[in-house]
């Protein structure tokens, strides 16, 4: 999990976060990137378009045009959106990417390509994809999709499924629908799609959830796959795919579909159409359980990737301290990360973006977050102390906290020369920056009101005992 979390946040990285040095007074811009030039033969090539500009001269609809590149077949396109806060201004961005398929194993000599975004046109220079082999089990389905057997009978027909990687997410957890046309390795059918462009959106209207938040994976034509099926090789065509976050515990239900094809005959090459009916679906959220927070924190599995620019700064030294939060499940519930300086260290926010987009076959969210950190004692302090975040953990079905694991240690000078800290965090400091001044004023009164109480006890006792002793 944490490889396969790693690997997404470098894919990411090239498409969200700006750099910290724009001016204040950022302008629209376009550029066009390759994530990877080296992939393997059971992973596409892919080419994107970053739309990035202010907020307000943001254009909602960019309108793109990927080349065609000789050996590649065009397959679907993604989205992503970002936010990003730099240096007080936002900057929204709007990243478009191409998928490929790849068809032949070896380095590849792709020419030169020109890519249109708005009213530019972008240049790629030439360059070599080098493709290598894939493993054996690439091929087979992944687990948490793999296409369950118990649909219309034999293998070795085609057949027409919309599918869902769970059926009992818990509510604001992301489940993934998918629906797609298999066609075995060993079909006799001579098979051509009937008016896709108009028949596909009809059956995505029937299907959408319409109690849930919808991130989708963009697919704007079929996406060709090789899948195993307990050991047979199929086609999948695969013409919608998107994850979905149920708002609430009604039930979601997916009605069947009914696709249609053409056969065409062998003789008389008379086309006649074929149905193919997916099976309806049923999917239950389950409730969270009673907490302060639910519905207002992310559901999922969750990561915590984090770098210091410095684990050893002096006192006054600006460092930069880097959270990125990863994982499958709403990353826009994750609360900007405001902490507030104290005695020992001083905090301000950088930069924060705010990230989804599908990653093979998950859509996964990116909280990222740069802050500024200047000591200003001595001493070893643990940034857990101050960056936590909670959040529901679906393994473990119960809330949880990231929290930093970074202890910086700060040499040099006091800033203030009545106060060290220069040996540790000892316990005469522990917990000072969570006091408030409220607090010191109000245990003055305390301390007051013991005395006057103590003094009223007094003069009671004294008034109990001369009742007592009084002459009957």
């Amino acid at each position: 999990m944490a490889r396969f979390l790693s690997l997404f946040l470098l894919f990411l990285s090239l498409l969200s976060l700006p750099s910290l040095e724009c001016s204040g007074q950022a302008k629209e811009s376009v550029v066009v990137q390759v994530p990877s030039k080296s992939i393997s033969i059971s992973e596409p090539f892919v080419i994107s378009i970053v739309f990035s500009s202010p907020n307000s001269v943001n254009d909602p609809s960019p309108t793109y045009r990927f080349p065609d590149i000789p050996n590649l077949k065009k397959q679907g396109i993604s989205r992503s959106k970002s936010a990003n806060m730099v240096n007080g201004q936002l900057i929204q961005s709007s990243t478009f990417s191409q998928y490929y398929e790849v068809s032949v194993v070896g380095n590849l000599s792709i020419p030169s390509l020109e890519v249109e975004a708005g009213q530019q046109t972008l240049r790629i220079d030439p360059f070599i994809l080098s493709v290598s082999p894939s493993q054996e089990e690439t091929m087979e389905a992944q687990p948490n999709n793999e296409v369950p057997v118990e649909f219309n009978g034999n293998t070795n027909q085609p057949f027409f499924i919309v599918s869902s990687d769970l059926s009992k997410p818990y509510i604001g957890q992301g489940f993934t629908l998918s629906m797609s046309f298999f066609v075995p390795e060993s079909n006799g059918l001579a098979l051509e799609f009937d008016q896709n462009d108009v028949q596909i959106p009809q059956l995505i209207q029937q299907m959408k959830p319409r109690n849930c938040w919808e991130e989708n994976f963009g697919l704007t034509t079929e996406r060709i796959l090789k899948v195993k099926i307990k050991g047979k090789l199929f086609t999948e065509y695969r013409f919608f795919q998107a994850s979905y976050f149920p708002l609430d515990g009604r039930e979601i239900r997916i009605p069947s579909l009914r696709f249609r094809v053409l056969q065409i005959q062998a003789k008389s090459l008379e086309k006649t159409p074929l149905y193919f009916t997916s099976k309806a679906l049923l999917i239950r959220p389950l409730p969270l359980p009673r907490h302060p927070l639910s519905g207002r924190v992310p559901v999922g599995n969750f990561q915590l990737i984090e770098k210091i620019t410095t684990e050893k700064p002096s006192t006054g030294q600006a460092i930069d301290y880097t959270a990125s939060l990863v994982g499958d499940g709403n990353s826009i519930l994750w609360d900007s990360k405001t902490v507030e300086s104290d005695y020992f260290l001083d905090f301000s926010t950088r930069a924060t973006s705010t990230s989804i987009a599908p990653f093979r076959e998950k859509m996964f969210g990116n909280k990222t977050e740069i802050i500024q950190v200047i000591p200003k004692q001595p001493g070893k302090f643990v940034l857990g102390n101050y960056f936590q975040w909670i959040y529901f953990n679906v393994k473990t079905a119960k809330f949880d906290t990231l929290r930093s694991k970074i202890v910086i240690s700060v040499v040099g000078k006091s800033s203030d020369n009545r106060l060290s800290t220069k040996q540790s965090e000892g316990d005469l400091y522990r917990g000072i920056e969570f006091k408030d001044t409220l607090d010191v004023v109000w245990s003055r009164w305390v301390n007051w009101r013991q005395v006057v109480n103590l003094i009223l006890f007094g003069m009671s006792s004294v008034i109990v005992y001369l009742v007592w002793k009084r002459p009957k």
